[in-house]
């Protein structure tokens, strides 16, 4: 049963969730441009200072499921309010710190409003808007975090460069105090679920032991080597982990995680779905910058103009796919959208020092509109068929998956550009080493490309996966139990 709200309020409600999903994507990628002269600030190492955007994704990652959880129990009102006011106190916190140590303190506790921002963002549109306008807000709410995630370099360069490295954080403070007051207006209270079982600390410590050791392994191990103890050490514990976290959830009175949710074909194929596709998107959008500098010769300041086309056409397709999904379902919109995927893959997999400016051009579009167009689809049909008690719980394992997918794709398909680069360079028996490879790309630039369209291949594979699981994405039909504004959890 949805709660009912005012026409007024549901759009500002609409608003507030949206600025939560602006400022926690803003916040991932507004800091990397300003980390050289931060680090230049306290005198320390890029190593050393890579850990302000580190512990923030860190962080947020590994508490969504936590406060997804307690969203369930408590209600939506509390978490949302206090995501608000700790994300705010974190960016002031970040901008008054007088040491690298406390900057990266105050990142982390970011980290911990963002979670309780994002892991209850989806959720809370299911619970109060209307069936009719679900789809449509989810989309907008896409369209925000992508707008955030474009927007964030632009941002933290223009900040950093005209004021001072302090004003990327200070800016979110009046913002996330502002939405936190609207916030309280508008967010109906919901009476706490009864429940006599104890909250699932256990569990909660598990997968906070698989997601930190999971995501510090993927994002040292290309530094450190995936041989090294510390590394293997990660991902033993992430192993250990996952197999006590399992264990928990599977006799847990009240789990974190409900597995068996899993047990449903539907519910599985399409998180299995969104993970492919997140994994695809982020690893390619870590190799292009580098396609474009290394093969095409481009300078960073136009490779930026073009990387803005998957990002204005995922909000597009963001904000368009919620009218598409009353009409044609997600089945066909999953599909569409992920055939989309492998073309733009395809395309991407043929690129070369002499690639025409269309055929890059019309290949990221193809690539942005299809991911915006799988995601908002994808994402509704999950939460549809999420229990109504459950919704805070899916709502954030679909933040999980969205970003534990965007760390290991990035790793994946670096390490896949790499291993082509080096398997080349031994056939042509040039004997040169990864970094002379790549710092002469004027001379073995058809080595680089062909490195490059094998990652890309890999890509179009992940993509025909994503399309066959698209296939057996199920279409929502109405509820039969008498509220015929909720979707069941059956499918035509």
């Amino acid at each position: 049963m949805e709660i009912p709200t005012t026409v007024t309020n549901q759009k500002l409600l609409l608003f507030a969730i949206s600025i939560a999903s602006f400022m926690t994507a803003v916040d991932c990628s507004i800091v990397n441009v300003a980390l050289p002269t931060i680090a230049a600030s306290f005198n320390v190492s890029t190593g050393l200072v890579s850990w302000v955007s580190t512990i923030y994704l860190l962080v947020l990652t590994c508490c969504l499921m936590i406060f997804g959880k307690l969203a369930d129990r408590i209600g939506f009102r509390r978490i949302f309010l206090g995501g608000f006011l700790l994300f705010s106190l974190g960016s002031l916190f970040c901008a008054l710190s007088p040491s690298l140590f406390l900057l990266v303190g105050s990142r982390a506790l970011q980290g911990v409003g963002g979670a309780m921002l994002v892991g209850i963002n989806t959720a809370m549109v299911t619970t109060f808007i209307p069936s009719a306008s679900r789809a449509k807000a989810i989309g907008f709410v896409v369209a925000m975090s992508s707008l955030g995630i474009t927007i964030g370099p632009f941002l933290g360069g223009m900040l950093t460069g005209m004021i001072s490295w302090h004003w990327i954080f200070l800016v979110t403070v009046p913002v996330g105090i502002f939405a936190c007051i609207i916030s309280s207006f508008v967010v109906p209270f919901i009476s706490p679920r009864e429940n006599s079982a104890a909250f699932d600390t256990w569990g909660a410590l598990y997968l906070f032991m698989v997601l930190a050791s999971l995501i510090y392994g993927l994002n040292m191990g290309v530094s450190l080597g995936f041989t090294s103890p510390l590394i293997l050490t990660a991902f033993g514990l992430c192993i250990a982990g996952a197999v006590l976290f399992v264990r928990q959830e599977c006799t847990a009175p009240d789990p974190l995680l409900d597995m068996q949710l899993y047990r449903k074909r539907d519910f599985l194929f399409t998180n299995i779905g969104i993970i492919l596709m997140m994994s695809a998107y982020f690893g390619s959008s870590f190799l292009l910058p580098f396609f474009f500098e290394y093969v095409q010769g481009m300078p960073t300041s136009i490779s930026g103009v073009y990387l803005t086309v998957p990002s204005v056409t995922l909000m597009i397709a963001g904000y368009t796919s919620g009218t598409l999904y009353g009409r044609f379902g997600p089945r066909k919109l999953c599909m569409v959208a992920s055939a989309l995927y492998i073309l733009a893959f395809l395309l991407f997999s043929t690129f070369g020092m002499e690639t025409s400016n269309v055929v890059i051009i019309t290949a990221l579009a193809f690539f942005g509109f299809g991911l915006g167009l799988y995601f908002s689809s994808n994402t509704s049909e999950i939460m549809c068929l999420a229990p109504r008690e459950k919704q805070g719980m899916v709502s954030s394992l679909i933040s999980t998956e969205r970003n534990a997918g965007a760390t290991v794709g990035i790793v994946v398909f670096e390490l896949l550009f790499i291993h082509a680069l080096m398997i080349l360079n031994s056939r042509e028996g040039l004997g040169l080493t990864e970094g002379v490879l790549i710092s002469q790309p004027k001379l073995v630039g058809p080595l680089l490309a062909s490195a490059f369209d094998f990652a890309f291949s890999v890509g179009a594979v992940v993509a025909v996966l994503a399309f066959i699981l698209a296939v057996f994405t199920p279409n929502p039909v109405k509820a039969v139990d008498g509220e015929d504004d909720e979707f069941c959890m059956t499918a035509e």
